[in-house]
């Protein structure tokens, strides 16, 4: 058997959350219901990263004047992605640095693959595993992109800020899978 990375990230984010994780395809499956085409889980309500601190609000955003809006203090879920746990990319934005705004993913650059993201719905919680932490250019949104996989997109500003642009030169992404669905009070 050859070993990939993302197998390997896998492996360990398996054994770092414990072996009581039921299969998240198992999860779906138990927990989906009638196949009307809603939401399996519900919306996204809240997020916790704890190696990086996060515990905050989920607020729904959308595009304003061409750009995702990000909510100030709370972590911004894109209202046109997936919500957690059905398929495809579910997309959350966070401030890094602002005087007035918060700064909720002030440490996403922090973040390794095997790290998890806990994300709450009304009903359930969704344990998410990090795989992928990259940089790309502030006009790459390849990371926006749909998944035919449960798939959890976080992202925020890095590199260089221009103030005469109030922009930063690049984005901070973090990808990661599901690992596991159960009942939110868990």
């Amino acid at each position: 058997m050859t070993w990939t990375r993302r197998r390997l990230v896998r492996t360990a984010a398996g054994l770092a959350l414990g072996s009581a994780f039921a299969s998240p395809l198992g999860a779906l499956a138990q927990s989906a219901p009638d196949a009307g085409g809603g939401s399996t889980f519900g919306a996204a309500e809240w997020m916790r990263i704890p190696r990086i601190g996060v515990d905050s609000h989920v607020s729904d955003v959308g595009i304003i004047d061409g750009y995702y809006d990000v909510p100030w203090f709370d972590i911004g879920h894109h209202s046109d992605s997936a919500d957690p746990g059905d398929l495809g990319n579910s997309i959350f934005n966070g401030h890094v640095v602002t005087i007035n705004a918060g700064e909720v993913f002030r440490h996403l650059d922090q973040l390794q693959p095997g790290d998890a993201v806990y994300v709450y719905t009304a009903d359930f919680r969704l344990d998410w595993v990090a795989t992928d932490v990259y940089t790309v250019d502030q006009d790459d949104n390849s990371f926006l992109a749909n998944s035919e996989e449960p798939r959890i997109t976080l992202y925020t500003c890095t590199g260089h800020f221009n103030p005469v642009e109030r922009s930063y030169a690049e984005r901070f992404v973090v990808q990661g899978e599901l690992v596991n669905v159960g009942p939110r009070n868990a």
